[in-house]
């Protein structure tokens, strides 16, 4: 066929098939199924899943490693700075909020405040040994 001078494949192909599968058929035989390697196939489809799944699990994991889903320059408002468990659900929790450093004692589904840390105080701590605030009533 042309179509305006871009020439189709040869089709014969397909007309020789058919002969052929017209000459068996008409010969009453069964035409013998061509040779397909299902597991060599199977096998190779699966390697090729499982490579992309890979590399897709291990670009998310670096993702996520690199900190580029964290918003920059940008600290929340409330930060757990570190907790101290004493016992099962009991600990002390120190809390920044803004400038400020609040010591909570959670007990099961309490959390109670301890004391709240003078800023300055806060700041000082390089290591040196202060008295601690007294501790307020409630």
């Amino acid at each position: 066929m042309d179509f305006g001078g871009w020439v189709l494949g040869d089709w014969s192909w397909l007309v020789t098939a058919a002969q052929e599968t017209a000459g068996v058929a008409a010969a009453g035989g069964v035409a013998a199924a061509p040779e397909f390697p299902f597991w060599q196939h199977l096998f190779r489809v699966a390697a090729v899943l499982g490579g992309m799944l890979g590399v897709l699990v291990l670009g998310l994991y670096l993702w996520k490693r690199s900190g580029f889903l964290k918003p920059q320059g940008v600290s929340p408002l409330i930060q757990v700075l570190a907790t101290h468990y004493l016992a099962p659900k009991k600990a002390l929790i120190l809390v920044a909020v803004g400038k400020e450093r609040l010591l909570l004692a959670s007990a099961g589904e309490q959390l109670h405040l301890v004391t709240s840390l003078a800023p300055e105080a806060a700041a000082a701590q390089t290591g040196a040994v202060q008295e601690p605030a007294p501790l307020e009533k409630f």
